[in-house]
């Protein structure tokens, strides 16, 4: 495969920026900070998402006006540019239209790439942005204080607001440079992380009454129901900091937490804070992430995903 030069695009050509389905603040930010530079540049440039529900409100302080919706797209594009994806199936609706592309190219921070014509991606980066961040340095190409903001969101999330354990000397470079070319950390820090509602609040108190601690293995879990919605005038998208709050127990090493979907299914996210690689443990069931946090969804019963991840734990034990 060939790396990738953005400024040898042709300016002719029609580019679709997209990343997996639900994208969190690594691809979201990295597709709109993609679409804002190329766009500077004059190139024609679309960016769209596969969402389930729809963008979580803690990252619409992000420039999602710019996001198309998935079923406005044209039928082919000369170029799909993908990030944080390495397998076209996690894009959801929008596979097909990327697979059409002659030209894909997949910037990521993972090692489970399995498509594209052309990649850049390097395993020890601790987001895609700070992937993404490099390649603008190496070209020249123009950040603005947004494209900075959304570059940072990335490195902040994908690092647990830089407490995960692939937070390198680099990535504090890089924030440091994104600041002073003008990022928005209050905007990033207090979106994120320094609001929620009240109901959402609610609904953590009952999500840790449940909280389980398996110490043979060392994990804490959780879980939200499908119910939990309704009795607190909640929506899902609400309620993804609450893995954060899972993984505090200081007996545990790896924490997970379940929410049911409306179809009966799971979705599942991971944290780990030791030596325990959660990616490998999502990749069990067909999901993905990186060695400190990670995800996936199944259609295995809470019971079956427990006792899946606790054998997988006990492996790396």
């Amino acid at each position: 495969m060939n790396n990738i030069s953005l400024l040898s695009i042709p300016k002719s050509y029609k580019i679709l920026i997209t990343g997996h389905i639900n994208p969190d603040g690594d691809a979201l930010g990295s597709g709109l900070a993609m679409k804002l530079a190329l766009d500077n540049l004059d190139y024609s440039t679309t960016v769209s998402y596969d969402y389930i529900n729809k963008i979580s409100e803690e990252l619409r302080f992000l420039p999602i006006e710019h996001v198309s919706k998935s079923d406005t797209l044209g039928s082919k594009y000369d170029l799909s540019i993908v990030f944080d994806c390495g397998d076209p199936k996690r894009l959801g609706k929008l596979e097909d239209i990327v697979l059409k592309s002659e030209t894909i190219y997949v910037i990521d921070h993972h090692l489970d790439n399995i498509f594209g014509t052309h990649v850049e991606i390097d395993s020890n980066a601790a987001s895609t942005t700070q992937v993404l961040y490099r390649m603008f340095i190496k070209e020249n190409i123009s950040v603005t204080p947004s494209i900075a903001t959304c570059l940072l969101t990335g490195l902040i999330t994908d690092t647990g607001r830089f407490q995960y354990s692939n937070t390198s000397s680099e990535v504090f470079d890089i924030a440091s440079s994104l600041l002073q070319l003008g990022a928005d950390l209050t905007l990033i820090t207090e979106s994120i992380y320094g609001s929620v509602s009240n109901e959402a609040l609610q609904l953590q108190a009952e999500v840790i009454q449940r909280l389980n601690i398996f110490s043979e293995v060392g994990l804490s879990y959780s879980y939200v129901l499908q119910r939990d919605y309704s009795k607190y005038n909640t929506i899902p998208e609400e309620t993804d900091f609450l893995i954060d709050v899972i993984r505090l127990p200081k007996e545990t090493n790896v924490a997970m937490l379940l929410k049911e979907q409306e179809d009966g299914t799971h979705k599942g996210s991971l944290r780990s804070r030791g030596h325990i690689d959660v990616q490998t443990i999502a990749s069990l069931f067909d999901g993905g992430g990186h060695k400190a946090a990670a995800g996936f969804s199944t259609n295995l019963t809470p019971d079956e995903i427990l006792n899946k991840v606790s054998n997988a734990i006990r492996l790396q034990s």
